[in-house]
């Protein structure tokens, strides 16, 4: 029965599958910098090496962020040679480059990449998300989940929701079953419109598929769980005799849609409470993070040989100025950073109690790490520690691609274009896109796994707040508290009627006033507010939109009431019980710990305990959100002794 479904369902075919090389790659990773001229009309690069030759014959190709395929790249200098640098003066503004050097000498061949482009368009209609929840928890999680779909709907998303059954319940034959049936339910979702972007975002446990039997952590061979079933539209899944996915590729070699997983059943102990407060923490800290309530973070930390690509795509992301040489538990729990690259403890059920990393987004290398499905695992420990982490990866082998976060992408884009690197079954050198692949030459594995939220992206733009939709005599007048963020030059007025789409009503030439009026308002009508801005980085510049803050006709903004509370010093707080439950809609939510004491959540309640003889004031950043706005406010603890 499960293979007649298979067939009928998922083109999956009874075949035999060879095993993935482990062949050493014969490239080495080559650390670039990049500076464009301000106007855009140049492009300098330059390369060093560390114990690596300083010269040699260079080759450098170059094409627009986006372009797929290895035929896309485009020599620029064929043959370069006793040079450490190169201009590029045939660029222009409002153009996205990638470029690629690769230098050989004294047997050696060094690959380096590097993204740039200034004044670059702001990205307004993204694509489809596709969200499919776990049916156990999307009651629980309703409030939660209606803002994260407006979230995504504020960020220029076409949203829609499916509802998936909880997997684990049944035997492996039942569980592919269910998974070939989400999966034929995004098939259908994507033929709708196969030119745009999709994304799938799996919340809650949803169904875990295996497949395959690989090592690539250097141990025995293993199925490993594998979240590009359902990435993949069109590739010919294989199933042995016993109802086992058998590919250590994805077939077809390339992903149609991107994926994240966020699911904290296998480090919640089997405790329902538990896993349900990790599955609200997550949204609260996506929240924060898109809202600008994090800060733009500039700065990252990395270490290890064996992630030496992606230490190296740190620097087109933040600067080599601003890269920390450090890992997760030392200086990644210094202060907030927005990447992170490193091994990390290899036992994941140390992370609750030990360690609180704070990188926004991760990646980590180790022995059985790349398992997310398993008890305590490393990596789903870490995006389970409070307050930061939105996304991890696991690093190395393959190198993930992190430079297309350098102008605004996604670590979506980043995660997509790691998985869609090369064609497994034609010579190396042909297809590749991007080598070396780490250690070893690794195509289209189906062990790449994103944990957490795919569309989140780096340099956020902080929003306009407190919107309000006033009648007047004349129409309608909407007005909103001006974005704190230096970077905004003006604000965009959106106005959604039912179920069509946000239409602009202010035009491309932003409103730099904090009101817009509205002459022919629609009954029913929902505003949205978004700022847009001009992000500086090190790459270049880019402009973007924040997140939409939305309003209905005569609806009261959100607004977020500080509070004080006492305690002894001898003794822990039980904070206010609104923080724990959502409360009629609304949500609050910390931000960030404390700076003295431990706040800390036991599965139904906040905790405060402050430090040993403490006396004073300690002071928590709080959110209040529902659907349609977000406000800050600040819990005030005095402690007395």
């Amino acid at each position: 029965m499960i293979r007649k479904f298979f067939i009928a369902a998922c083109t999956v075919f009874l075949t035999g599958i060879t095993q993935p090389s482990a062949q050493e790659s014969s490239e080495k990773h080559l650390p670039l910098d990049g500076v464009i001229a301000a106007d855009g009309s140049s492009v300098a690069l330059s390369w060093f090496g560390t114990s690596r030759p300083r010269i040699g014959a260079v080759t450098i190709k170059r094409r627009r962020i986006g372009e797929i395929g290895s035929a896309s790249w485009q020599t620029i200098a064929p043959s370069l040679n006793l040079t450490m640098r190169f201009t590029d003066d045939t660029v222009r503004p409002g153009v996205a480059y990638e470029y690629q050097v690769m230098r050989t000498g004294r047997g050696i061949i060094d690959v380096g990449y590097w993204a740039t482009g200034v004044n670059l368009p702001a990205q307004t209609d993204r694509g489809h998300a596709h969200v499919i929840v776990d049916e156990t928890v999307a009651g629980p999680l309703a409030t939660h989940l209606a803002r994260f779909e407006r979230d995504l709907e504020g960020d220029g998303w076409q949203v829609s929701r499916i509802v998936g059954p909880r997997g684990g319940a049944t035997g492996p034959d039942e569980t592919l079953m269910q998974a070939a049936a989400l999966r034929e339910t995004l098939a259908l979702r994507y033929a709708e419109d196969p030119f745009a972007r999709h994304v799938v975002i799996l919340i809650g446990h949803l169904p875990v598929v295996k497949s395959g039997r690989a090592n690539p952590d250097g141990h025995d061979p293993k199925p490993h769980a594998t979240d590009l079933f359902y990435a993949d539209i069109d590739g010919q899944w294989h199933i042995d005799s016993t109802g086992a996915l058998r590919d250590n590729r994805v077939p077809g070699n390339f992903i149609e849609m991107q994926v994240g997983r966020i699911d904290f059943s296998n480090v919640s102990g089997n405790d329902s409470a538990r896993e349900l407060h990790l599955l609200r923490a997550y949204l609260d800290k996506n929240h924060h993070w898109r809202h600008g309530l994090l800060g733009d973070l500039r700065r990252a930390y990395g270490s290890g040989e064996r992630l030496l690509g992606e230490v190296y795509g740190l620097r087109n992301i933040v600067g080599p100025d601003a890269v920390t040489e450090g890992g997760h538990h030392d200086v990644g729990e210094e202060r907030p950073w927005l990447w992170g690259v490193d091994f990390g403890d290899w036992n994941g059920g140390r992370y609750a109690q030990r360690y609180a990393n704070k990188a926004i987004f991760a990646l980590n290398f180790g022995s059985g790490k790349q398992n997310f499905d398993a008890p305590s695992n490393a990596m789903t420990a870490l995006l389970a520690q409070p307050w930061y982490p939105i996304a991890v990866g696991w690093g190395g082998r393959p190198a993930w691609w992190l430079h297309h976060m350098a102008l605004g992408g996604t670590i979506g884009d980043v995660h997509m274009r790691t998985v869609n690197n090369g064609v497994a079954t034609l010579p190396y050198r042909d297809t590749m896109e991007y080598f070396p692949t780490g250690q070893y030459l690794w195509r289209n594995p189906i062990w790449v796994n994103l944990l957490g939220d795919p569309t989140t992206h780096g340099f956020v733009l902080a929003p306009a707040t407190r919107v309000q939709v006033v009648p007047d005599a004349q129409g309608v007048t909407v007005s909103w508290m001006p974005s704190v963020d230096p970077d905004v030059i003006g604000y965009r007025v959106y106005r959604k009627q039912g179920d069509d789409g946000f239409q602009l009503l202010s035009g491309q030439n932003s409103v730099t006033a904090s009101e817009f009026h509205d002459p022919s308002p629609k009954p029913g009508a929902r505003y949205m507010v978004r700022a847009y801005g001009l992000k500086q980085v090190h790459a270049g510049s880019f402009h973007t939109l924040s997140q939409g803050s939305f309003a209905e006709i005569a609806m009261p903004s959100l607004r977020a009431e500080d509070m004080q509370i006492t305690g002894r010093a001898d003794e822990t707080l039980i904070l206010p019980q609104m923080f724990s439950q959502p409360e009629d809609g609304t949500i609050h939510a910390f931000i960030a710990g404390p700076e003295q004491g431990d706040l800390f959540h036991d599965g139904a309640n906040w905790h405060y305990t402050p430090p040993a003889g403490f006396t004073g004031e300690v002071r928590l950043r709080f959110s209040v959100s529902n659907a349609l706005q977000t406000d800050e406010g600040l819990l005030t603890i005095l402690i007395a002794a």
